[in-house]
């Protein structure tokens, strides 16, 4: 039970959705926001994910697919059960690494905010999120013992029922 409530936060906790929003000073241009959104929208497939050390085991992630749509809007599903749902609140896809943040838009956790930092490679999205424990940006992607961070690596879906990509 334990082991799957951290995998359930771990899922949760990885990823993105919703608006973003350029409004600090040396913000990137927001067509750069939308084209990053709109290349980050589609159906992804979890593919690992480590949270604080703890590292998936197989199976453990089975049957779970995140949608983001090109306006930032994240819905994790496991079949027709959503797990999680997630709005991008900021993106910076001119800093390196990229940075995100994003928030819980629904359930009992609504409202908490997430920084991040992500990597997008052709059909390959590595993304690593602080802990609301130690809520500091990583600069690097690990989620090793002791880090208080999550992370997880996606496989672009080519063919899903809910949502057929950019």
């Amino acid at each position: 039970m334990a082991r799957n409530t951290l995998i359930l936060w771990w899922v949760i906790f990885l990823l993105l959705a919703g608006p973003g929003s350029a409004h600090a000073s040396g913000a990137p241009p927001e067509d750069g926001i939308t084209k990053e959104l709109k290349a980050l929208a589609g159906s992804w497939r979890p593919i690992s994910t480590e949270n604080n050390g703890y590292k998936s085991r197989e199976g453990d992630l089975t049957g779970i697919l995140w949608i983001r749509d090109a306006d930032g809007k994240w819905t994790a599903r496991r079949g027709d059960k959503v797990l999680v749902e997630w709005a991008v609140k900021k993106i910076d896809p001119t800093q390196n690494p990229k940075t995100i943040d994003i928030e819980v838009t629904a359930g009992p956790y609504k409202g908490v905010v997430y920084l991040g930092i992500y990597e997008l490679d052709g059909d390959t999205l590595r993304i690593c999120f602080a802990l609301p424990d130690k809520p500091e940006r990583p600069t690097e992607f690990s989620a090793a013992k002791g880090s208080i961070r999550a992370l997880s690596e996606f496989k672009r879906e080519k063919d899903c029922p809910y949502f057929a990509g950019p």
